[in-house]
């Protein structure tokens, strides 16, 4: 795998990770706000999780995805002023490598 292809892999997640979670209700993200600092440092010590994808989305909130090798996953939104809140977490992340969708449905064409 390229240098390149990684980067498109990345923005093909951070756009499906901003269009599916910046719908996030902030009345339920508001009950884990802080500042972005002690997000990160929380995710860390609690799960061992590690930046793993970022992006800006249009109304420049940071877009970010924390993973631990265990699996776990936070996505956080952080504001312009620094407040950080968590938009979702779950378990068993895993990562994929990069295919071409037309190519995977082939298969459904020729049954």
């Amino acid at each position: 795998m390229t240098h390149d292809s990684c980067k498109v892999c990345d923005m093909k997640l951070l756009t499906f990770l901003v269009l599916f979670f910046v719908a996030v209700s902030s009345a339920s993200a508001q009950n884990i706000c802080a500042k972005r600092e002690e997000v990160v440092q929380r995710l860390w010590e609690r799960w061992q999780e590690t930046l793993t994808a970022n992006g800006l989305a249009n109304d420049n909130r940071l877009i970010e995805v924390f993973v631990s090798k265990k699996g776990s996953w936070t996505v956080i939104i952080s504001d312009p002023s620094g407040r950080s809140c968590v938009a979702s977490a779950g378990q068993g992340w895993t990562l994929h490598e990069p295919k071409n969708p037309a190519k995977d449905m082939r298969w459904l064409q020729n049954p």
